[in-house]
Order: structure tokens, then C-alpha cells, then sequence
């Protein structure tokens, strides 16, 4: 569960959506975000981590056994700690502009081969080399490396995306699947979400297990929790990857991230 951009934990002084995200930066479509009139408070409750680091804690020192905890900390996370999914989505600032810049690529290798996404957004020579690599040459135009901890869980979720599928590496870029490159676009979406619940609740207080069997349990029942919200929601709001206009990227990635953040917001009700 380790990554360099974790931090020492949240520690409840800093607001929801702290003013020095940059909402905007790098966006390369005009999409707009439909809920941008709806006001967040600047100033939150400082406690506002307690419960949710508390219930995670109780998670892992269960050893990964008692998943209710795992639910009712995501759930308490989002609903407490963040106020929502709305707000959730706002404070997940240059994740959401790399989002949309990945759907854009995507969404163009598939309606319109790789070749032409190559020439629309600059991307270099990517006919004949495998999808791993290809992936691992375009991570600066997706996410661009600005030093701080935001645009370092971009860039780290990037990376752990790649990780995550080595299948890739077998393939080139040309034959990548629609369904592979949905699959790598929600992979992304689920590990930003699950590098900032981390880098919020699941750092400061939480000493892992020394079983690195027993580790790997609890990072991929939190893993599963997520990538199932991030798919779920792609799935009811109808995203049709080869069929996204760039213009739109922005508002449909908003959309996914605050339809996810919903659903792992109910978890504490199943």
C-alpha cells in the first residue's frame, strides 16, 4: 500500500476544497462542470477524519476480516469527511483534469485509431510499440508532473494503472481492445480515489500488518470497494468510450467520479 506521494495525513484544519487546487489546469476541452454553482463550505468541521480513520483502523487491525468496518469508513469518509460526493469530486482537483485528458486519448484510439489520437494531442511515434509502453510514453501529457502532493497521486495512480494490467505489455497499441481501454480509464479513476482516501485517512495513524499476505488482503478488498463504484457508475450513466466527444470529457468524468463517490458514500447501508 505504499506510495511516494503519501503523506502524514489529513489533519482536519484544511478546508473541503482547499483554494489552491487548481480546478481548471491543463483541461483541453471546453466541457463544464454542471455543478459548479453549488457552494462548498470554506472552512470544515477539524474533526472530521476521526470516525472514518477509526473505523479503517478497526478494518486492519481485523486483519481484513471485517469488511462492514471497511464500508462504514468509505461511506463516513465521503459523507463526513469531504461532505459529499459533490464536494469529494471538487477536492480531487488535477486528477479530474487527467481524467479527462486519458478519456479524450482513449476515446480517440478507439473511434479513431491510434494514428490520428497520435496527431491530434501530439503524442509521438505509438504505431508497433506495446500498449504498456505506449501508456508509460504519454503519462506527462496526461498527467503532467507539477510537484505537488495533488498532481503526485495523478501521476502515481497513473503508474500504479499500468502496473496493475502487465497483460499490457504483450500487446501493441493497435490491437488494445475497446473493452481494455475502458477497463485501463476506470483502473485510473478507482486508484485516484483510492490514493486520496489514503493519503487523508489511511496514513498517519494505521500500522500496517507484518504479514504481507495479510496486507495485500486489505489493499485489494479496498481496491475491489472502489474499482466496483468507479465501473458501476460508468455503467449507469451510460459512457460509451468510442463514442466521447472531447468537448465533453470534463463534464462526463465529473459525472463518474460524483456517480462513484455516491455509491461508496451508500456502502454503510448495505
Amino acid at each position: 500500500m505504499g506510495t511516494s506521494t503519501r503523506n502524514q495525513g489529513q489533519n482536519g484544519k484544511t478546508p473541503l476544497v482547499p483554494s489552491w487546487l487548481d480546478d481548471n489546469s491543463g483541461i483541453i476541452d471546453n466541457g463544464e462542470n454542471n455543478n459548479s454553482n453549488n457552494a462548498v463550505p470554506a472552512q470544515a468541521d477539524p474533526d472530521r477524519f476521526r470516525v472514518p480513520r477509526g473505523e479503517f483502523t478497526r478494518f486492519v487491525n481485523s486483519g481484513g476480516r471485517n469488511g462492514g468496518n471497511l464500508g462504514k469508513s468509505v461511506s463516513n469518509y465521503v459523507r463526513q469527511s469531504l461532505g459529499g460526493a459533490h464536494s469529494a469530486t471538487t477536492r480531487l482537483g488535477a486528477s479530474r483534469s487527467s481524467s479527462a485528458r486519458l478519456m479524450s486519448v482513449v476515446g480517440t484510439m478507439v473511434s479513431r485509431g491510434v494514428e490520428a489520437a497520435s496527431r491530434k494531442f501530439g503524442l509521438g511515434e505509438l504505431i508497433g510499440k506495446n500498449a504498456g509502453d505506449v501508456f508509460l510514453q504519454i503519462m506527462d501529457f496526461v498527467c503532467p508532473d507539477g510537484g505537488s502532493t495533488d498532481e503526485g497521486i495523478a501521476r502515481c495512480s497513473y503508474i500504479e494503472t499500468i502496473e496493475s494490467m502487465p497483460e499490457l505489455s504483450d500487446v501493441p497499441i493497435e490491437n488494445i481492445s475497446e473493452e481494455q481501454f475502458l477497463v485501463f480509464t476506470e483502473t485510473y479513476m478507482a486508484k485516484v480515489i483510492e490514493e486520496r482516501l489514503l493519503n487523508d485517512i489511511g496514513n498517519k495513524i494505521i500500522s500496517l500488518p507484518d504479514d504481507i499476505g495479510t496486507v495485500q488482503v486489505i489493499q485489494d478488498q479496498l481496491s475491489e470497494y472502489i474499482f466496483g463504484s468507479v465501473s458501476d457508475a460508468v455503467t449507469q450513466l451510460n459512457v460509451d468510450i468510442k463514442n466521447i466527444n472531447s468537448s465533453q470529457t470534463r463534464s462526463i468524468v465529473d459525472s463518474v467520479y460524483e456517480k462513484a463517490y455516491t455509491i461508496l458514500e451508500s456502502l454503510s447501508e448495505e
